[in-house]
């Protein structure tokens, strides 16, 4: 064992200077994928060994480009935003050294984001292993419905590498990951290759592949963020080819494609109930959360009839969300002004559940106070206005980021995430250059 790490080690090491891109994608890949294990009883896991051996190789000097610093671009702006979430827990006791480590990753993944964008002048390993990560998350969701029949959803990684699964007291497993993650990240590369697809930057014919596939991961997670998400991205980009007097057919063909894969898929998931091992609660619960429980919210807030046993998470958020405004209207004027600190709502139990708001900007607003929201709102909006300004045509990224903003409306922490700042930074170093590839030369084809 001692001999196969040295050799793993030395081999690691020589790819790590002379081909340092290939880690770069892995590491792009497992920290959009949320995957992370401690590798042979090292003090630190495998995420954290990548990203800090991938930066460490940066500062290396590389003759083939030239890179602008990170802090002579708009991107020193999201360390000052970590700084300031530390310095908000620090002050109200909450810094924890897993939230440094959160945040060191963040920054990490920030940094090589531009590194890396500056190096290859496109963003393709960021697209590129966005894809991967949803071939991924896609994996562990099909693994869970026929191997597993019930959520959480379950690991393919973890079963691999035999990494053992967290058992509260009563012997339910414990959800590190809810599965609305891994909708989102389906979800983001679904709304990247349709939105390449309508700029044309989609010539093999192929890739279309992936698009049913991503959006099965989108259905199969139940997640209906994922879904409001996509809506959104969607007729944004419809809406913006339609004033542009462009060329619309391609998009429309899509979104009926994607409306009629919907259908199917839950035909599909109750006549195959038999002849896998998915519980039967599993699957009305599938259909509860996709078909009955949207219909019931939409015909509330119509004033129309609905069934009340069918209102549950979505109409659960909107009560979670108008309390969470009325606890920070209760909060004291210095502490809505700058905040009481990573996770301090869940901590205080302002919502009287022990947990977070389920509201993104909600949760950014009353952690980080009005200075922290007004600051992330100015400073995102500025990175996507820029952006769409450097470009005759829609960049995937900026959708993909619009995406995502509107997934956070019913989620939590992913709003100030790494996975979100990656895109932020790379959208960054993009406007820098004003670039983007074609997606088919991402893939290789």
């Amino acid at each position: 064992m001692i001999l196969f790490l040295i050799i793993f080690g030395f081999i690691s090491a020589y790819l790590l200077f002379y081909k340092p891109d290939i880690f770069a994608v892995i590491f792009f890949t497992i920290t959009i994928a949320n995957i992370n294990f401690s590798l042979g009883g090292l003090p630190l896991n495998i995420r954290a060994l990548l990203g800090m051996a991938l930066l460490a190789r940066t500062f290396i000097p590389d003759k083939s480009f030239e890179l602008p610093s990170f802090f002579s671009t708009n991107a020193k702006y999201i360390f000052l935003f970590i700084l300031y979430t530390i310095i908000i827990s620090e002050v109200n006791d909450l810094l924890t050294f897993e939230f440094i480590k959160s945040c060191a990753l963040t920054l990490i993944s920030a940094y090589l984001g531009c590194y890396y964008f500056f190096k290859k002048k496109s963003a393709q390993y960021i697209k590129l292993s966005l894809i991967l990560a949803g071939l991924i998350c896609f994996s562990d969701l099909v693994y869970t419905y026929v191997f597993v029949g019930s959520f959480p959803v379950q690991r393919i990684y973890q079963r691999l590498l035999n990494i053992p699964l967290v058992i509260n007291e009563r012997g339910d497993i414990i959800e590190l990951v809810n599965w609305n993650f891994y909708g989102m990240i389906c979800g983001t590369a679904f709304i990247m290759i349709l939105n390449d697809y309508i700029n044309g930057h989609v010539k093999n014919k192929l890739i279309m592949i992936l698009l049913p596939v991503m959006f099965l991961g989108v259905l199969m997670s139940t997640s209906r963020s994922t879904l409001m998400g996509l809506i959104f991205a969607s007729v944004f980009l419809i809406g913006r080819e339609i004033r542009k007097g462009k060329e619309t057919k391609r998009a429309y063909t899509l979104i009926s494609v994607a409306i009629t894969l919907m259908v199917l898929s839950l035909f599909v998931f109750i006549t195959l109930k038999d002849y896998i091992t998915l519980d039967s609660d599993f699957i009305d619960r599938i259909t509860e959360r996709l078909i009955d429980e949207p219909i019931a919210v939409f015909n509330k807030q119509l004033g129309l009839a609905y069934n009340a046993q069918s209102l549950d998470a979505m109409d659960w958020r909107q009560e979670a969300s108008a309390d969470a405004f009325a606890a920070f209207l209760d909060l004291r004027f210095l502490e809505q002004f700058f905040g009481i600190g990573f996770w301090g709502y869940a901590t205080r139990d302002l919502g009287h559940n022990n947990l977070p708001p389920h509201n993104g900007f909600l949760m950014l607003l009353i952690e980080y106070g009005i200075v922290g929201f007004v600051f992330f709102v100015t400073f995102v909006g500025s990175v996507i206005t820029k952006s769409l300004r450097s470009h005759s045509y829609m960049p995937s990224l900026v959708t993909a980021l619009l995406f995502i903003i509107v997934y956070c409306i019913g989620q939590n922490e992913e709003l100030t995430s790494s996975f979100t700042f990656l895109f932020v930074s790379t959208l960054i170093a993009d406007s820098k250059l004003g670039m983007e590839p074609e997606l088919e030369t991402i893939l290789g084809t």
